[in-house]
């Protein structure tokens, strides 16, 4: 089974732990970014240290560039992202038949675990893997090597899917990673551990937490979140600023969020303190 990758190539943050987790077992990595310097919306990302960055972790010279245009401010910044993954998607998809599409702050814990689920979904006749992901949100004060993690209501390890994370060949893709393909479902519970699922989804395949993807959306520097207020496909949804001020006050009591969340009606609210099973090298976390 020959497996290649896809990464949109803007946000630097956590590149060399996400590729690293992967590199050994993809025969090529497509690298699609926009060749102005600009985010889907017309604002500049980093991309020439996103570049940087990835051509650091990619001793076998395994990347293949793929530039383009990618930013129209007048249309919708998510119908954008489903365009520029799909053309990198295609372009990964050339002799190979599986495609794995994670971002670059999204790190898989146990690449063996996940070899075993993507044969197992090969050999069952499935077309995607939805994968368990444990969404990261801050440092747990300063100098901590714990951070603060979703949780489902009353405890407990907790799995997100912000789509596919591995795809056959030549999929299409209906919205940014999701498409309605047959999908092989990981979680970390027999049944379903994600608020957005019902509790009787389909799990095919149960994995431990220590096992899942380790998603570091919100583990940034105070840099990073600032670029990511302007810059992420979300801002024009969801008040950024708001949700910032709240994420620094994480990081100053860590406790007293933990506890406040656990009252809170909404789900990302939930949240407990969890030790750091990786080696975050890059530090792009507050300090």
């Amino acid at each position: 089974m020959k497996i290649n990758a896809y990464v949109l190539a803007g946000d630097p943050a956590w590149t060399a732990e996400s590729v690293g987790s992967y590199y050994s077992f993809v025969d090529r990595l497509v690298v699609s970014y926009d060749e102005e310097n600009l985010s889907w919306s017309g604002h500049e990302l980093e991309v020439p240290e996103a570049l940087r960055r990835l051509t650091a972790c990619d001793p076998q010279h395994k990347i293949v560039p793929l530039p383009g245009r990618y930013s129209a401010p007048d249309r919708f910044a998510l119908d954008m992202e489903t365009e520029q993954r799909q053309r990198a998607l295609d372009a990964a998809s050339e002799g190979a038949d599986w495609v794995v599409q994670l971002d670059t702050d999204e790190v898989l814990a146990s690449p063996g675990r996940f070899l075993a689920c993507l044969e197992r979904a090969e050999a069952e006749g499935f077309d995607a893997v939805h994968f368990p992901s444990r969404w990261w949100y801050q440092r747990a004060g300063a100098g901590s090597d714990r951070v603060l993690e979703r949780r489902r209501r009353f405890g407990g390890a907790r799995a997100e899917y912000p789509g596919a994370i591995a795809v056959r060949a030549g999929t299409r893709l209906r919205h940014c990673r999701q498409t309605d393909v047959p999908h092989f479902r990981v979680d970390f519970a027999a049944t379903s551990t994600d608020p957005a699922h019902p509790a009787d989804a389909v799990v095919h395949d149960v994995v431990t937490p220590d096992e899942g993807i380790i998603h570091l959306s919100w583990l940034r520097s105070a840099e990073q979140m600032e670029r990511k207020r302007v810059v992420s496909g979300h801002a024009g949804r969801v008040d950024l600023g708001e949700e910032i001020r709240r994420w620094r006050a994480a990081y100053r009591h860590p406790r007293l969020t933990v506890a406040l969340g656990s009252v809170h009606r909404h789900p990302d609210r939930w949240l407990r303190v969890v030790s750091n099973p990786l080696e975050l090298r890059s530090g792009d976390w507050l300090p």
